[in-house]
């Protein structure tokens, strides 16, 4: 379930980073991507929570629903219009949360979840950064459609193959 997540919120995330680029994006374009990502995403990493078992099952689901809400979130943003800025301080906040999962996992014997929860980090950092700031958003869509595609698409793919495994 949690590889479905990654490959899901990974196309959604290339999407909300690759389509500023082209144009002027307003988030529109995203919504319906968005929406639904952020729907699955959300109930699975529910469904994920209430039939866990160890600790680090509910980091994992708790880490998926952090990707739904996000995915949620940047849907409502372009259906009501809403200002990106408290997206931003979101994306802040979901960070810091990362960083402590990372570190947190690393530690307790995670290398490669820990590893990628860093990574999935200076998304939100950069969101954080191109939304919350209003600063630097063409680098920052570039680090957003780099980690939804390398960080999370590649990698749902690997563990839907058992290539790698937490």
């Amino acid at each position: 379930m949690f590889a479905v997540s990654l490959i899901l919120s990974g196309i959604a995330f290339f999407l909300n980073g690759f389509l500023p680029l082209i144009d002027d994006n307003d988030n529109h374009e995203t919504s319906v991507i968005n929406t639904i990502t952020g729907i699955i995403v959300t109930v699975l990493g529910f469904y994920g929570l209430i039939t866990a078992s160890a600790t680090f099952d509910y980091l994992l689901y708790g880490t998926a629903i952090l990707f739904g809400i996000t995915n949620l979130y940047v849907a409502a943003i372009g259906i009501w219009d809403l200002s990106e800025t408290s997206f931003g301080w979101f994306s802040a906040v979901i960070a810091l949360i990362m960083l402590a999962i990372g570190v947190y996992v690393i530690i307790t014997g995670s290398l490669m979840f820990g590893i990628f929860a860093l990574v999935w980090m200076f998304m939100w950092a950069f969101y954080f950064i191109s939304r919350g700031l209003n600063v630097l958003k063409t680098p920052s869509s570039w680090v957003i459609m780099f980690i939804g595609i390398a960080a999370m698409v590649a990698e749902g793919v690997l563990l839907l193959n058992g290539i790698v495994a937490f």
